[in-house]
């Protein structure tokens, strides 16, 4: 980290520490402090204090009174430098690194950056027309017919497109059994839950005609509102998938907990003004039940 970067948040400069990290704006305070030899208690966080709480039972900063307020003071300069390159080791060498590795090297904390590292798409696939990469089939029917599975990674996802009828679903069961459903797909993504906002971003550059996207989600809270924000990316090109016998599905497998934390009644009351008639019938089962489903019921009735 440069000097610029160390050097803590002053008078107008509020903006930079905003930009911060937790780690690095405890880094930038342990630099002041060790610069100016003292600061006002006022200018110390949450997260400093609790940092150097150690060194203030050992005394190596101490807080006194001074004018109307109070300061911490440095009183063993060596010591408090030790601690600072014990706990934020230089980061040189870590050019190059992932955001998590230098995050591990720098702060020993692999979440302190954003991260960087491309994320992994997998999908299986039945035709290979649906997965083309500069215009060409990727192999991703024969890998999934070989292997079960093709992935790749979202760096560089431009080069991907999704073409025709395509699936994205939640879980790993439904993926790993999506055959089961018989539905007139070429591919199903598995999402990991919550799409991340790079595959909403790639979802939302396919540029075929013929692209359309099936949503398998949960039929609860999480699941429904997961499918509108898809939908307010994609628009008509993305659909809920009902199966018809979902309210039997319901009065069988559903399940009460699904609903009851406080954020899932509030997206629950969100819900029920969409305009997508699609969730607006999936809400209407929820109410009538009182009762989420999880995905894996779909799996049941296959």
């Amino acid at each position: 980290m440069d000097r610029a970067a160390q050097q803590a948040p002053r008078g107008g400069e509020n903006s930079a520490a905003n930009s911060m990290t937790a780690q690095e704006n405890i880094l930038a305070q342990i630099t002041r402090l060790l610069e100016d030899g003292a600061m006002p208690r006022s200018a110390c966080s949450g997260s400093l204090l609790r940092t150097l709480r150690p060194l203030l039972h050992a005394a190596v900063v101490v807080e006194e009174r001074s004018g109307g307020g109070r300061r911490l003071v440095v009183r063993d300069v060596a010591a408090l430098q030790e601690f600072s390159r014990r706990h934020f080791p230089d980061s040189a060498g870590t050019a190059g690194l992932s955001s998590r590795a230098a995050g591990v090297a720098r702060f020993r904390d692999s979440k302190t950056f954003a991260s960087d590292t491309p994320e992994i798409v997998s999908v299986r696939a039945w035709s290979e027309k649906a997965l083309l990469k500069h215009g060409q089939p990727t192999g991703a029917a024969v890998a999934t017919a070989q292997y079960g599975v093709f992935s790749f990674l979202l760096a560089g996802a431009e080069h991907y497109t999704l073409r025709g009828a395509c699936a994205l679903v939640e879980n790993p069961a439904v993926f790993t059994q999506f055959e089961n459903f018989q539905l007139p797909v070429g591919l199903v993504v598995y999402g990991h839950g919550r799409a991340s906002k790079r595959f909403v971003d790639w979802l939302s550059i396919m540029t075929s005609p013929d692209f359309q996207l099936l949503h398998l989600p949960d039929y609860d809270p999480v699941g429904l509102t997961e499918f509108e924000r898809l939908r307010a990316r994609l628009g008509n090109r993305v659909r809920l998938h009902a199966p018809h016998d979902l309210d039997q599905q319901f009065a069988s497998f559903s399940n009460r907990t699904l609903i009851k934390n406080v954020n899932s009644q509030s997206m629950l009351a969100n819900l029920r003004r969409t305009a997508s008639p699609e969730v607006r019938h999936v809400v209407a089962l929820i109410d009538c039940h009182n009762a989420g489903l999880e995905q894996e019921a779909l799996l049941l009735h296959g």
